[in-house]
């Protein structure tokens, strides 16, 4: 069962480079966006970086997922090529329509996101990110089912590099406005679509199937409609805020929720990338169930590590990414978002006993229920305690959908989740950041011995509780020996 988790790592380590890759970019581009742009001119990118990803919601339409679920246990090539062929035709027909929207409604919809007229363009840029990050996920998808995480990974990090330079050409060379940030984010995925569309063009085989493409549809529109609210689940917030605190609070939250969000795009997407595929081909081994639920152990316990070590370091980070003093405040709500995103990490497991029972409508119920409840609370709360209350109640959305994916599965899951180390962790986390604030010294090096204790006393505990089972202590000590006793000497 080890070899498997092993193998799980390495194939998430492999996925996870493209997804660093775009963490490392977006923190290059946070220095640069606060010290080129305004806190207002902040707020819209952030915005528009929201609408942008619900659009993209809407134009991929969950076909990521359908792929995977249709495909992956597939084993003759020339059916797969053929069920490949409608999910092309599904996504240009889609992404014609979502550009044709873009072309009839930019300008009403440049007053309702930004409050004012004048970004029709920028508006359409988004439109045209949407559709065309959306078509890259064909050859991105073939690539995974394909068992290529390299060519994946080439294909992304090539996206995010175009991207990257011609950012940094508009902004910093030209010295053009915030609006060319969306034209890079435009030209990137469609010259990369174009480089790889004969690699997609090789892998499908014409085979109009109207029936097998009302049985997709009927699997993707629920699961698209919950990415949909799960999207508005994390972004509410933000549009909430616009109409109770200042712009410069709204660049604050936004820049804090980016920086928090680095443990999804360093461990949970690329786990999530594997996990997916690997769900599918081991689900009849005699250990699938231990493996599952060892597998979910070890995510939370990563999640929750990491969580605590970028809690640590994120005031003095902030301050070398964020070049703007008004904006450092942000380190405050990093830590709310990191703890939100490890229960979110959980709901991963359930998500893949609907997707196999095909009740991807059960997933879409679970995430409107959370919507409705973090949007009554920020109503409620924000008035009270501004981008605070939005920053907790963040966390208690992504408890409530963990534990309802939990109830809702209990009879079928493939999951046992071990509730005790999982309540273990969760109270550790917070009370560990806390100290940590509550300790801290001017001093750096006595702060951060003061951090390792911390750290130090937290595995402690967590040993001395029975949390790690004799194989996992001895693999733990093996690792030791085999690689920083090694180095040391």
């Amino acid at each position: 069962m080890l070899k498997d988790i092993k193998h799980t790592i390495s194939q998430s380590a492999v996925y996870g480079l493209s997804r660093v890759a775009a963490k490392l970019i977006s923190f290059i581009l946070i220095p640069l966006y606060t010290a080129k742009f305004a806190s207002e001119a902040i707020a819209n990118i952030n915005l528009l970086e929201s609408f942008w990803q619900y659009l993209f919601t809407v134009c991929m339409f969950a076909f990521e997922t359908a792929i995977i679920s249709f495909c992956a246990s597939k084993e003759n090539d020339s059916q797969r090529r053929k069920i490949l062929f409608n999910f092309f035709l599904l996504f240009i027909v889609n992404s014609v329509l979502v550009f044709l929207t873009g072309m009839i409604f930019s300008e009403k919809i440049s007053l309702y996101i930004l409050k004012e007229s004048g970004y029709e363009n920028v508006i359409l840029y988004c439109f045209l990110i949407s559709v065309f990050e959306s078509l890259l996920i064909m050859p991105m998808t073939v690539a995974r089912i394909s068992s290529k995480p390299v060519l994946y990974t080439v294909i992304t990090v090539s996206n995010l590099l175009i991207n990257l330079l011609l950012q940094i050409y508009f902004i910093v060379y030209l010295n053009l406005g915030f609006e060319y940030v969306f034209l890079a984010k435009f030209i990137a995925p469609a010259s990369v679509f174009l480089i790889f569309l004969p690699y997609v063009l090789k892998n499908l085989k014409p085979d109009f199937n109207f029936p097998e493409i009302k049985d997709i549809l009927k699997f993707s529109f629920p699961l698209m409609i919950a990415m949909l609210m799960s999207l508005l689940l994390n972004t509410v917030d933000r549009f909430i805020l616009t109409d109770y605190v200042s712009k410069q609070d709204v660049a604050v939250y936004t820049i804090g929720y980016s920086i928090g969000s680095v443990t999804n795009a360093f461990i949970l997407s690329p786990f999530t990338l594997a996990i997916n595929v690997i769900f599918w081909k081991k689900l009849n081994d005699d250990n699938f169930r231990r493996f599952m639920t060892k597998s979910s152990t070890y995510l939370f316990t990563a999640m929750i590590f990491v969580s605590v070590i970028i809690s640590f370091i994120i005031p003095y980070a902030v301050k070398l990414f964020v070049r703007n003093e008004l904006l450092w405040s942000s380190a405050n709500i990093i830590p709310y978002i990191l703890f939100a995103n490890c229960f979110l990490a959980l709901f991963t497991f359930p998500s893949l006993d609907f997707y196999y029972k095909k009740n991807t409508h059960v997933i879409l119920l679970i995430i409107t229920v959370c919507l409705v409840f973090n949007f009554a609370a920020n109503v409620i709360f924000i008035r009270y305690a501004g981008i605070y209350a939005s920053a907790m109640v963040t966390i208690l959305s992504s408890v409530l959908m963990a534990l309802a994916g939990f109830y809702l599965t209990r009879k079928f899951t493939f999951t046992k989740f071990e509730t005790g180390k999982i309540a273990m962790l969760s109270a550790i986390f917070p009370v560990i950041v806390y100290l940590s604030f509550l300790l801290s010294q001017k001093n750096v090096y006595l702060d951060i011995i003061i951090k390792l204790l911390l750290i130090f006393c937290a595995v402690l505990i967590l040993k001395f509780f029975k949390f790690f089972e004799p194989i996992e202590i001895q693999s733990i000590k093996g690792f030791f020996n085999k690689y920083l006793f090694k180095i040391f000497n």
